[in-house]
């Protein structure tokens, strides 16, 4: 594994994934890794929500992953199923990881979002070519865990 390391984040990738100009007409920001054979990718983002007083971590990473959610549903001809969703809060930051599977597509995406307000990480792992659920959750699950936010930021 290859450690991509920011001023923001931590993130573990398999030697083989490269980083690529973002598929398709993505904000400035977004960052896009994606496997050699092509049929895995990632894209991650940081969020600045500015000074002030901001709702609390958790409010801030379920009202991102609402987001996420209705995203997925707009996407026509898509029937996602959502397979675990799941929420960590700490003092002053929060993690939720969705995972959602498109079967009919062999399209599994798996949100992680990182909140430690004013501070927000969205990253999503896309398998493209996901033709088995479980040996796919078990290629991802390292890349997901090793993805966190660096001391500074919380």
């Amino acid at each position: 594994m290859d450690t991509i390391h920011t001023d923001t984040w931590i993130l573990s990738l398999p030697e083989d994934w490269t980083e690529n100009e973002p598929l398709g007409a993505m904000d400035a920001g977004v960052l896009y890794f994606e496997s050699l054979d092509g049929e895995k990718g990632m894209y991650i983002s940081v969020w600045n929500l500015g000074e002030g007083s901001h709702p609390s971590a958790k409010d801030v990473a379920d009202s991102f992953k609402a987001t996420e959610i209705e995203t997925l549903h707009e996407m026509e001809g898509y029937s996602w199923q959502i397979m675990e969703e799941r929420l960590a809060q700490h003092e002053t930051s929060a993690t939720t990881v969705i995972d959602c599977f498109a079967p009919e597509q062999n399209y599994r995406i798996a949100g992680k979002i990182l909140a430690a307000p004013p501070i927000v990480v969205r990253a999503s792992f896309h398998d493209y070519a996901c033709s088995d659920y479980a040996a796919s959750k078990a290629y991802f699950a390292p890349i997901i865990e090793s993805l966190c936010l660096c001391t500074p930021a919380l």
